[in-house]
């Protein structure tokens, strides 16, 4: 079967940092930059709320031809972004709800660790905030995260 849509996660994150999209990509992409041994075919990003963000949002996802559900994303907090390879969730809430209280997108922003290879990078939250959203489910998969998280954090400690 031929990709007609085939979209490069690299070339997808370059283009958020070139057109200056406050963004933090979260989930276990954010494990696998920390280098838990993990896979994710999706990847999950947190954006700053402000519609001017997203809509720089909708640009790439036009410009890369990707299908934007909800077809009208600026009445809704979280978006999906399809291509034939490639599945970005995109939420944009001012703050993320957990056990014990609230994180702010912004708090998390200014907390967050810059990955660099070359030119590239991407911007993750700190293993502390990665924790923090993982705690607020309990899926068996978010508990395997919150290990690799612990793991992570007593070898930088």
């Amino acid at each position: 079967m031929k990709r007609v849509n085939f979209v490069d996660p690299i070339k997808f994150i370059e283009l958020l940092n070139k057109e200056h999209v406050k963004y933090l990509l979260i989930g276990r992409q954010a494990l696998v930059q920390y280098g838990a041994p993990l896979q994710s075919f999706d990847y999950d990003f947190y954006i700053a709320p402000e519609l001017e963000n997203l809509k720089k949002i909708i640009k790439i996802a036009h410009k890369f031809k990707m299908e934007i559900v909800p077809p009208d994303p600026q009445k809704a907090l979280k978006l999906t972004l399809h291509a034939d390879n490639l599945k970005v969730d995109v939420c944009r809430a001012r703050k993320y709800p957990i056990k014990g209280g609230t994180l702010f997108f912004e708090e998390m922003y200014e907390n967050r660790t810059v990955f660099r290879k070359g030119k590239f990078k991407v911007d993750v939250p700190s293993l502390i905030d990665l924790k923090k959203t993982k705690l607020t489910r309990n899926t068996a998969k978010d508990r395997e995260d919150l290990k690799y998280i612990d793991e992570l954090i007593s070898r930088l400690n």
